[in-house]
Formats: structure tokens, sequence, C-alpha cells
């Protein structure tokens, strides 16, 4: 499989400088994070491309090469080699890297190949004159908790203390995590370089708070829609009723119930749900009508009832 075009990936030329890879890759890294609406697969080809291109030596190995991976390099050198022709009795260039990687030296004793990896044992102590070992920085992990808030918390907005306990750093941290109005379960709220430390000088993690919305006695949420069940008695459900119904607004609503409603039917009170986190508005509560059939009737429910069978001659089964 052909190596990836790291320059077309970042969208500069192989002349580019330093600084205009530096830019080009934040620009596209800004746009591709999943947490932006990116491709995740697009963001892990944008920092491939830039842990290549934005260090010196890997972008000299992949200048002439076409890849910065030891194990795809070709066996022997060729003209390239600064050895001329083949390398002889030391092996492939892939075998060399790797070698000197691990700290064996290749060439007997241990050198120091700049970016590369290097170790002691060569010239002036060990080292070529001006070498230095490069370790890949390497980012932190992210660190995950979750919030549990009220279905009042979530739906008003909130401020809440988060008590971390991050690996690798000394002790515990609190924040204060913003929940905003509408926020939704399994919602996130994210604090960049609140993770774990980085390796070898790369960034920190991310602390990811997760909101977890606790049941309410009344009512359910989907997305900025809130949903709740309506118990009618017989007569409303077959007169009609005008009923009063309490929002999660702290208000309360007066709902139409139309004559004959069915069981499972669901309406709606227009922008009387949470707000919405996204965008602007409010969403709807849904009411579903419940009808409620009694369990035991007396003397005066019976005989109305047995009157009421009696009047009508309406089938409701089809076989």
């Amino acid at each position: 499989m052909a190596a990836p075009d790291y320059y077309k990936t970042l969208g500069v030329s192989r002349g580019a400088s330093s600084e205009e890879i530096k830019k080009a890759y934040r620009k596209k890294a800004r746009t591709a994070h999943p947490d932006a609406g990116g491709s995740e697969e697009e963001f892990k080809k944008i920092n491939e491309a830039y842990e290549v291109l934005g260090d010196e030596e890997k972008r000299k190995i992949y200048d002439q090469y076409g890849t910065a991976d030891a194990s795809r390099i070709p066996n022997g050198c060729g003209g390239g080699s600064p050895f001329g022709g083949g390398m002889g009795g030391f092996g492939s260039w892939a075998e060399i890297l790797d070698s000197i990687r691990r700290g064996e030296g290749a060439f007997g004793g241990n050198w120091d190949f700049g970016g590369f990896g290097g170790v002691s044992g060569g010239a002036q102590g060990g080292r070529w004159p001006g070498s230095a070992t490069r370790p890949v920085p390497e980012r932190g992990r992210d660190v995950n908790v979750t919030l549990n808030v009220t279905f009042e918390e979530a739906f008003r907005g909130t401020e809440k203390p988060v008590k971390v306990r991050v690996p690798g750093k000394n002790g515990s941290e609190t924040f204060k995590c913003t929940v905003p109005a509408g926020a939704v379960d399994n919602g996130r709220v994210r604090f960049r370089g609140k993770g774990q430390p980085g390796a070898n000088g790369g960034a920190p993690g991310d602390l990811l708070v997760t909101t977890h919305i606790e049941p309410h006695e009344l009512y359910s949420r989907d997305g900025a829609d809130v949903l709740m069940d309506l118990p009618l008695s017989l007569d409303e459900a077959a007169l009609g009723a005008s009923v009063e119904v309490p929002a999660p607004n702290g208000t309360r609503v007066r709902l139409k119930v139309p004559a004959g409603i069915k069981d499972g039917t669901t309406l709606k009170v227009r922008g009387a749900g949470a707000p919405k986190v996204k965008g602007s508005g409010t969403g709807n509560l849904l009411v579903t009508a419940r009808i409620q059939v009694p369990e035991t009737l007396n003397p005066e429910q019976r005989k109305a009832l047995e009157a009421f069978a009696r009047a009508t001659s309406e089938k409701v089964r089809t076989w």
C-alpha cells in the first residue's frame, strides 16, 4: 500500500516552512476535531501527517524515502546511502534504524544519530558532535468523570463542583462545572488540558465531565422536549375535558382534551419544554393520555355504566 502524502493531507507544498506547516495543521485540526463535528478518522490522518512533517528529522527521512516508518524503508541504501552502494554486512536501513532505537549500536558500540534516538559509545564520548536524543512527545490521556444532576438542575442550568484526582498529579483538584440550561443526559463538558500530563513534553489530556440526569417522578426528556403522562378518567376520555397540567418550568398550563381520545394519544404544548443547548428557543411539552379504568365500582357507578352499555350499539371488536 502506498504511503500517504502528508503534504497533501495538510494542504502545503513540499517546500513549506515549519511555521507554514504548523499553521496548516492547526487550521485543519480545528475543523476536523470530533468535538467540532469533524471526522475522527480525518483527525487521526492530520495528526499523523503533522507528527512527521512537524519533526525536522522525520521530515528529512520522509522526503528521501516517502515514508518515516523504518520498517518500510527499502533494504540497502543504493545511491542514496552515505556509504555508497549497499550496506554490506551492516543490514538494511530498517534494521539499522531499529537497532539504533533499541540502543544497540548497529556499527558496534553505541551511537547517537540525532533524531533516531541515540546512546553512548561513539565519537567524542558516545555522540557525534552536535547530536542529541529527541524522545517523541506523547499527549496525556483524557480523564472521564460523571456528574449527577437533578431534572430541575439540567432544565434550568446550574454550576456544580467536580472533584477529580488525576493520575500523575499530586492530590485532587476541584473544578467548577457549568451545566447549561437544557443539558441532556450523557451531555459532555470538556476542560482542555486538565487530564493526565503528557510524556516527553507532550500536551496534557482533557478532563471530560459527562452529565447524568436523575429520574423525575413526572417528567422525562427527549432532547429539548419534555415528556409526561396525563391520567384521564373514563368520563374525561369519553366526554372531553379541560385539564390543568404542571409544566416543567414551574407554571401550570391548561390543556384541552378532545372527546373520545384514545389511550396513548399524545398532545403537544408548544414551547413548554426545555431550553435548546444548541441554537435558540425551547422544546415542547408532550403529554400522553393514559385512560384509567377503575378497579372497583360503587353502586351508582355500576348502574350508570350498565345504562351506558344498554344504550350503546357501538362495536369495539371486528371479529
